[in-house]
């Protein structure tokens, strides 16, 4: 490889933050250019006050990939950050009074199980071997193919244990032969969401995510989400990345099938490789002319979206101890519920929504005696945001929680921010306002899914959410990995 080759990095969200610190310790120059005032991009941070949030991703799942990527980079994750496990993964709540407790006790969850439904306790054990096996395979067989090739999907063993059955039939499907009980089926079901997408059009391959959950936990870093962007900052500060901030792209330059450097809104950045971690369909339409772009808006026109987030952030001077760190809300309406994301387009009646209370493990997001609570609701991309539909459905959700938890919430606000649909497309050039990119549908996973890399421009790359491997913080950071081995492998040959 050639270390003196300039590689223009745009996007400082997870995935190109990972990214510029493997090029870097592999020698290159690396730039980042972020439109905003600073890094992180969904994973960003606010405070009001003395209230601290993390905006958008909680889960921290699937420790050892964070490690390993540590490692990768001859660090250790100690040396940045405190990670705790949390001994409540979450607690489900639903209208009937009805909650479960999922904790680190797997007898104990099987035990609540059990007692919902005759055998659900034995048939939960039995899921999650299922389920370890499919996450065995697909870390150990497919997350980190670039799909340039379909070579590697071809050898006898994968083809071997390539499971079929769980690529046709989806998760709602599988699970409901398994569990009779709405109110389990749920609990199980909900981690689609993770991956953008509905149990009723995500596969039962994808049941392989509930391995992440039950088996190897739930993890919080202290301080939150957040230092683990500080990290990765500071990771790419040791190694010599330049990180410039408050800068938008509006171009890519590409000539002879090559990009020649990226264009701001502050100057032009000259480049011999460029990797983009910003939003794949806004960049592809916008950066790009016509004549370099591989996949059109029709093509992002039919893709099925991830939803879009209504996020509604409370900083309040009581602790509500009925809360665990992590929480969810199932309305008895589920299927008509994601009918409203994916089919209707429309804003939900009744929502199921998630409420995040780092407060509960962290003295530091929150005066004492105070909680800080993120409420989430996946709601449909595209759909019309005004402040008028803000406020009112704001007032739904928060009224609809006072019940939940029969204790008053509106009388201890002491701030309250919206985010929602048009601060999705300001802040990212979101695509219609998805949260997570495209969801992870059978047509829209591994070799279906947008690629690692331009078919057009021969040094242009894409790393992130829309690509492979897919959705979530630890995958992003495999997404960086795979995209920094194709760009050293194929500079070195």
């Amino acid at each position: 490889m050639n270390s003196s080759k300039r590689i223009i990095i745009i996007g400082a969200g997870i995935g190109g933050l990972a990214t510029a610190a493997l090029l870097a310790q592999r020698g290159y120059t690396v730039t980042i250019i972020e439109k905003n005032k600073t890094v992180g991009g969904r994973a960003r941070r606010y405070i009001d006050g003395p209230y601290t949030f993390d905006m958008g991703p909680s889960w921290y799942m699937m420790p050892k990939v964070f490690f390993d990527f540590f490692a990768q980079l001859g660090r250790k994750i100690e040396d940045y950050y405190s990670l705790v496990k949390l001994p409540v993964h979450y607690k489900v709540f639903y209208d009937n009074g009805n909650t479960y407790t999922i904790t680190n006790n797997k007898k104990e969850v099987a035990s609540q199980f059990e007692k919902a439904e005759k055998g659900a306790g034995k048939q939960l054990e039995t899921y999650l071997e299922k389920s370890k096996k499919l996450y065995t395979y697909a870390m150990d067989k497919l997350v980190r193919f670039d799909y340039s090739s379909l070579r590697p999907l071809m050898s006898k063993d994968v083809i071997a244990h390539l499971p079929i059955s769980d690529l046709l039939n989806t998760f709602h499907a599988d699970v409901a032969k398994r569990f009779k009980n709405p109110e389990l089926q749920k609990i199980i079901e909900f981690t689609t969401v993770f991956l953008g997408g509905s149990p009723y059009n995500t596969p039962a391959f994808y049941e392989l995510i509930s391995h992440t959950d039950f088996n190897q936990g739930i993890w919080y870093p202290q301080g939150g989400i957040y230092v683990f962007i500080q990290a990765l900052e500071k990771i790419c500060g040791e190694l010599g990345v330049k990180i410039v901030t408050d800068s938008e792209v509006k171009k890519i330059d590409v000539d002879r099938k090559s990009a020649r450097s990226v264009i701001t809104n502050k100057g032009v950045h000259e480049a011999d490789i460029v990797v983009c971690n910003a939003d794949y369909a806004f960049a592809e339409t916008t950066f790009l002319d016509p004549e370099w772009q591989t996949y059109s808006e029709l093509y992002w026109n039919k893709k099925t979206l991830s939803p879009s987030g209504f996020i509604i952030y409370l900083g309040l001077d009581k602790q509500y101890k009925k809360l665990e760190h992590h929480n969810l809300y199932f309305n008895s309406s589920w299927e008509k519920g994601f009918d409203s994301v994916y089919k209707k387009s429309q804003w939900p009646s009744h929502p199921s929504y998630y409420v995040h209370v780092p407060s509960r493990t962290d003295q530091t997001v929150a005066p004492t005696g105070h909680d800080t609570l993120m409420i989430l609701v996946p709601v449909a991309a595209g759909l019309h945001d005004s402040q008028e539909i803000r406020t009112s459905f704001a007032h739904t959700v928060i009224t609809h929680l006072e019940k939940l938890i029969q204790e008053p919430i509106y009388p201890h606000i002491k701030m309250q921010r919206v985010y929602a649909q048009n601060d999705f497309v300001a802040d990212y050039h979101a695509y219609k306002g998805s949260a997570f990119g495209i969801a992870h549908t059978l047509f829209q996973t591994a070799l279906f899914r947008p690629k690692n890399f331009s078919k057009k421009v021969k040094n242009l790359f894409y790393v992130g959410q829309y690509t492979n491997p897919g959705v979530g913080m630890p995958i992003c950071l495999i997404s960086a990995q795979i995209v920094a081995k194709h760009i050293s492998t194929n500079d070195s040959r």
